[in-house]
């Protein structure tokens, strides 16, 4: 459990784990117990537990024994990146009665967890060292230590570990800055992608180490970037002419011809040579299944093309979306049927439809089906389907663990036990939301899959919030309004505020001001009320 503290990227858990599996398949009483590998393989790599320790545990066979409280706190300070803390604790007092009896190496453990607010005593002010811990004490725990990573930003070092991946096509854009650059780079299905560049970055242009001001658009490129998105090493040639435009005509017999209208809305004619590859929306196509009016990109080399590269002008995408970036313009990201991530900038341009009826933007949700149909890649519908509720009650009791369950009582006083994926969509009210902001009492309507929890919508007890931030969205039919909060903390969140007959408006002056007046764009403080899930604003004054 402890080893999924951190929301650690695939991938690079993946190198992690290659890096530690060999030596862990060859301890002895592992036999079906691979399934922990890569669980084990973490702990090593976050420090929590040596790979002696490991090895030393499954030859006593106690690796899977029930831990005393003192073992998880020993475990679980390392794990949070406190260990140094505590080991450089010199002078310290452990409020707890029995304090004697905590082992003395476990003692500065214990007491950072007890300075960090994630041990506490009972109620006769026990801390009961040697007391085998439970699921739900566990759970309590990791809940705590979620918290407090969290609020403090903390995230182990990876330094061994730089996971890159590789990423070709034509570079769109050159930004440059005093501590950070970037590129955008199409590549031959005509996605766009952002590549930072830093003073590390290795860069050749036509095999020679250059600075980036030597890089400039139309340039293929070849980039190998981290996690981060960050090129570890790019290599750029300048020796191929790129022209992008519309297709007016193509002549198939030979000598094929191609004729475009280009970005200065010219019209060129290139020849084309036998063996010329074309792709159509990144697959490869023959040369007579090229279209009229698609956009293409031509690569060209002594005057003839020996690549196009091709787009349809009306695309469709169907699958669900998987988040919504609501920094302004909207961005929606969703994942196709044939597991490709793509994403959408939202504009006020944009059909919206649900269940293909009239909608707008404010009903999307994260976890929808979707279509998107775009023109020329900008998207120009979005069509969403949601999932009707299969059953409603009210939480019962949460439970944390390897396998996150959920009990639930509906309408007449059942309570049943329900797994919850790991990939469970959650909203409470209109915000997005995580298993750990839930609470008993919260109503709750859920979907499944299997036998898991697949969405839960919550609705809260009401309460009067203060907002102050940017209008991103405005639905003008059910006076709805979509603003980008900025908490205490400088973090931004999404929420949605309906607004009533009973709003008050008003400006800085206090002058009156009415739902027409808003703006999206403008700033406003708001102060409303959760009633059921939903924010209802009971004043709003633009700024």
């Amino acid at each position: 459990m402890i080893s999924r503290l951190y929301d650690i990227d695939d991938d690079l858990k993946e190198k992690i784990v290659e890096e530690y599996e060999p030596s862990l398949k060859k301890m002895t009483n592992t036999l079906y117990s691979e399934w922990s590998f890569e669980y084990l393989s973490v702990i090593i790599e976050l420090g929590v537990v040596s790979e002696n320790g490991i090895e030393d545990m499954f030859a006593k066979k106690t690796i899977f024994q029930q831990a005393t409280r003192e073992e998880i706190a020993v475990l679980l300070t390392k794990a949070m990146m406190l260990g140094d803390e505590a080991q450089n604790l010199k002078v310290y007092t452990l409020p707890f009665a029995d304090a004697a009896k905590i082992s003395t190496s476990a003692r500065p453990y214990v007491y950072v967890m007890y300075d960090k607010d994630i041990f506490t005593g009972d109620s006769n002010k026990n801390i009961n060292p040697s007391n085998k811990i439970t699921r739900a004490e566990i759970a309590t725990l990791l809940d705590k230590a979620w918290k407090y990573i969290d609020e403090n930003d903390v995230y182990p070092d990876f330094d061994d570990y730089v996971p890159t991946t590789s990423l070709n096509g034509i570079i769109t854009k050159v930004s440059t800055g005093t501590a950070e650059s970037y590129i955008y780079v199409k590549n031959d299905s005509e996605v766009e992608s952002i590549v930072k560049i830093n003073k590390d970055t290795a860069i050749y242009l036509n095999g020679k180490a250059v600075n980036i001001d030597k890089l400039k658009e139309d340039m293929l490129v070849k980039c190998k970037i981290d996690s981060e998105r960050i090129a570890v090493k790019l290599e750029a040639d300048s020796s191929t002419d790129v022209v992008r435009g519309i297709i007016y005509y193509v002549a198939y017999v030979a000598p094929a011809k191609i004729t475009i209208i280009d970005e200065d809305d010219d019209k060129i004619t290139y020849d084309m040579p036998t063996d010329v590859k074309v792709y159509l929306d990144g697959k490869e196509i023959a040369l007579k299944e090229l279209s009229k009016n698609d956009e293409v990109t031509l690569y060209i080399d002594n005057d003839k093309v020996y690549q196009i590269n091709s787009i349809s002008r009306i695309k469709k995408f169907n699958g669900t979306i998987t988040a919504i970036d609501y920094n302004y313009p909207i961005v929606v990201k969703m994942k196709t049927k044939e597991g490709v991530i793509k994403s959408f900038t939202f504009n006020s341009d944009v059909d919206v439809t649900r269940n293909d009826k009239d909608s707008s933007f404010d009903q999307v949700r994260v976890g929808d089906e979707v279509t998107v149909t775009t023109e020329y890649d900008d998207m120009i519908a979005i069509n969403t389907i949601a999932k009707e509720a299969e059953m409603s009650g009210t939480i019962k009791e949460i439970i944390i663990g390897d396998d996150n369950k959920i009990k639930i009582a509906d309408e007449d006083g059942e309570t049943t036990q329900y797994a919850v994926s790991n990939n469970v969509i959650i909203t409470i009210g209109s915000n997005n939301a995580t298993i750990y902001d839930l609470r008993v009492g919260y109503n709750v309507s859920v979907n499944t899959s299997g036998n898991e929890i697949v969405t839960i919508e919550a609705a809260q007890l009401q309460t009067a919030k203060s907002f102050s931030g940017k209008i991103i969205y405005i639905n003008s039919t059910d006076k709805i309004i979509m603003m980008q909060n900025v908490k205490d903390n400088g973090q931004k969140e999404l929420v949605y505020l309906t607004v009533t007959n009973n709003t008050k408006i008003f400006d800085t002056t206090g002058s009156t001001k009415y739902f027409k007046d808003l703006k999206e764009g403008e700033n406003i403080l708001s102060t409303a009320i959760s009633q059921s899930g939903e924010y209802v604003a009971a004043s709003i004054m633009i700024q």
